[in-house]
């Protein structure tokens, strides 16, 4: 494969000081952090692991593990910052979690089902898998998937659901005998016991899972699949080792080449990009 540039291990200083300004031309230090002297910023990224780096983490209120009838089960709750926190599931779905929202799901999905429940906005990419449907339980709905990517809220009583590509099939929780199936830019409302359904016009309706996307502690092959998907780019590895590198970070609305730059600066990595388009990333050399 022919490249197109290679990046290689930088003088410290100047690498700091050009992707420090990268970074805040493209929203990536929060505003309160304006005043912080460069300095003090670059000898705390030195002294950081190479294995989590947190780079301007916010809007993650709430994340606790807790045992529920031995079956370990995590809750997410998001702030109230217009951020997406973005979690990889361990049978590679993601789900992208609007603010002021709550997610539970089981650490190990087992059983005849994928089962999360849902309290807010969130975008689903779900993975299929044969023989164990992906359901989502809300307050009122259950919504059952077979492998599609869709956009649901759910508030009390009410619910949208916007269905980007695949099927999905919802039952109200009080009248299971009446059942919708949603297909590809199709919504479906929810309110006081009925359900409509109508043709998606705005197809950008379901992009704010874009804005502001925040990874905790995520492996770095999870991260790449997740800007692969939304940037529509190859992003590939050098070896295996480089994938299972956790970190944690907050992307605004960034373009490839900052999250590339950021990536590799961040876990000390050169990253070529290839003319595909598409992005390597190698152990420093």
């Amino acid at each position: 494969m022919e490249s197109l540039k290679t990046f290689r291990k930088p003088d410290t200083e100047h690498a700091w000081e050009r992707v420090h300004q990268r970074l805040r031309a493209d929203g990536l230090l929060p505003e309160r952090r304006e005043t912080v002297r460069m300095t003090t910023v670059r000898q705390w990224m030195v002294r950081a692991a190479s294995v989590l780096v947190i780079i301007a983490l916010g809007g993650l209120s709430y994340f606790l593990i807790s045992d529920m009838r031995s079956s370990r089960l995590l809750t997410l709750e998001t702030g109230t910052d217009n951020s997406t926190f973005v979690q990889t599931f361990e049978d590679g779905s993601v789900v992208y979690i609007a603010d002021n929202s709550i997610l539970n799901y089981p650490q190990t999905f087992r059983g005849a089902r994928r089962k999360v429940s849902l309290r807010g906005e969130a975008f689903f990419d779900v993975v299929p898998r044969e023989g164990q449907p992906f359901v989502i339980e809300t307050n009122n709905a259950m919504i059952e998937v077979l492998g599609t990517a869709f956009n649901l809220r759910s508030y009390d009583d009410d619910f949208e659901l916007i269905v980007e590509q695949g099927l999905v099939r919802v039952f109200l929780k009080d009248t299971p005998e009446r059942q919708e199936v949603v297909g590809n830019w199709e919504m479906l409302t929810g309110m006081k016991g009925r359900m409509e359904k109508s043709t998606v016009i705005d197809r950008t309706y379901v992009s704010w899972k874009m804005n502001r996307m925040q990874f905790r502690d995520e492996r770095l092959d999870n991260i790449a699949s997740v800007v692969s998907r939304n940037y529509n780019i190859d992003i590939d590895f050098e070896n295996e080792a480089i994938k299972e590198r956790r970190m944690t970070v907050t992307f605004r609305d960034n373009s490839i080449n900052t999250i590339a730059e950021v990536i590799a600066f961040s876990m000390e990595l050169d990253y070529e990009i290839t003319e595909d388009p598409g992005i390597v990333f190698r152990d420093r050399r």
